[in-house]
């Protein structure tokens, strides 16, 4: 049988100093063996790889079907890079979903997984009693990151042998068919479901709905459904079950800083996703405030804290459009803020279009596509300058073993903070042999599943 193995990163590097809620910082690594903290004992081998051992008293989780402690660090490492972790309870649940990414994938496993991400529905072939929803207010036609992010939890589900079938839905950045989505999977019905509520606040009546029958709600790339100050905004660990993802107001001081260490008083442009998406609207709203307090120059400022600027809906021809907009306008642009990667290489043909250079531009990003980065080696322009958080892709997986771990019995945290720090792209971001360069180099999506995927 064919088998591949999601393979880490040789080393493991060292913490970052600071912790990421204070802001970006330097990330500062040394040659010397560093252990990570996990819950559990640590070693430390020679060659600065770290395991972790955990007996069932020593684990948290372990009744409730989980084991942080056999999370490979090697892979939390190429999921998030050099964090600091978060809250132990959030990180140990974040432990627990990257220990089950560590799968051994046969052919008939990945055929499996496949025919899940290629249909509405499937079966899992366990029999197992339970149904998972997935719920994308995007859809895997939309952009890459939606497509591997939706795999990220169908691998997720398939570690889980009460899952016994999986039920997908993708509304396609539209509203109503967002809100007929989960009223299918209410009335299917399903026993969780995992999702990204693109419409934010739009979405409670729904998903209020979805909680009073008893079906779990949980959202990942912080996919709050509202944020405090929103008309209709719910409030995670009360209204619905809980959401994964970064401090949001600590990723908007993160990009802050560093436009306001870079771009010298320059003028800066805002680039978000879908209007009204928490995503967006919580590192805005503190990026709005740390770059007011800075000497930066905003160019497309927010009318008000609840509302977003540079909606481009993550759609790579949107975001050209808007770049295209604000450049034409404002031509001294020295730096922009963005989520998304890939869709700022597709603006960046805005420069080229209207002749302008990219000297002396400074960029903020959540993600880490590599169309970017390659385009980044390939100008070779010393004062054009990179920082990346990451793709966050594996972050559905964390959603479903929250859900599972509701269903266990677990009292789950409303939020699971997932920690984050930021990183300089340099020449070893681009890997000419990725199997998609649309992909985040740091998903835990296997290759193998990639190339079926995207038909490299």
């Amino acid at each position: 049988m064919k088998r591949t193995k999601i393979i880490g990163l040789i080393a493991v590097l060292a913490m970052v100093v600071a912790a990421c809620s204070s802001g970006t910082g330097d990330t500062t690594t040394t040659g010397a063996d560093v252990p990570t903290t996990v819950a559990g004992e640590t070693t430390t081998t020679a060659g600065g790889d770290t395991t972790t051992t955990q007996g069932e008293s020593d684990n948290p989780l372990a009744e409730f079907g989980e084991d942080p402690g056999a999370a490979d660090m090697a892979l939390v490492e190429k999921a998030l890079g050099p964090v600091t972790p978060s809250d132990e309870t959030s990180w140990n649940i974040i432990l627990a979903s990257v220990a089950r990414a560590d799968q051994d994938l046969d052919d008939a496993m990945i055929d499996k997984a496949m025919e899940c991400w290629s249909n509405q529905e499937c079966d899992t072939g366990t029999d197992g009693e339970l149904v998972m929803g997935y719920a994308d207010g995007g859809g895997d036609t939309v952009n890459v990151w939606r497509a591997v992010s939706h795999m990220e939890a169908i691998l997720q589900a398939l570690t889980y042998p009460e899952i016994g079938k999986i039920v997908s839905r993708a509304a396609n950045f539209e509203g109503d068919p967002a809100v007929n989505d989960i009223n299918f999977l209410i009335q299917y019905p399903v026993s969780f479901i995992v999702g990204y509520p693109d419409w934010g606040a739009y979405l409670s009546s729904v998903i209020l709905e979805a909680e009073a029958a008893g079906i779990p709600y949980v959202s990942f790339s912080a996919g709050y459904v509202g944020l405090p100050g929103q008309e209709g905004a719910l409030t995670p660990g009360e209204d619905y079950t809980s959401v994964v993802g970064e401090d949001l107001c600590a990723l908007g001081d993160s990009f802050a800083e560093v436009l306001n260490d870079n771009v010298d008083g320059g003028e800066v442009g805002l680039l978000g996703g879908t209007p009204g998406n928490a995503l967006t609207l919580g590192w805005q709203r503190c990026a709005v405030e740390a770059l007011n307090a800075g000497d930066a120059q905003m160019v497309n400022e927010p009318p008000d804290e609840n509302t977003t600027a540079g909606d481009t809906y993550w759609v790579n021809t949107i975001a050209l459009d808007v770049v295209r907009g604000l450049l034409s306008t404002n031509p001294e642009i020295a730096g922009w803020t963005y989520e998304y990667s890939d869709g700022l290489y597709t603006a960046l043909q805005a420069y080229d279009e209207l002749n302008i250079p990219v000297e002396n531009l400074s960029v903020a990003l959540r993600t880490d596509e590599q169309t970017l980065f390659c385009d980044w080696v390939d100008r070779a322009e010393p004062t054009y300058n990179i920082w990346y958080s990451a793709g966050g892709n594996f972050q559905s997986r964390t959603g479903v073993t929250v859900a599972m771990l509701q269903i266990n019995g677990y009292d789950v945290p409303g939020e699971v903070v997932v920690p984050h720090v930021m990183r300089p792209v340099t020449e070893a971001d681009c890997n000419p042999d990725r199997v998609n360069a649309v992909v985040s180099g740091t998903s835990l999506v296997p290759d193998d599943v990639l190339a079926l995927m995207f038909g490299g």
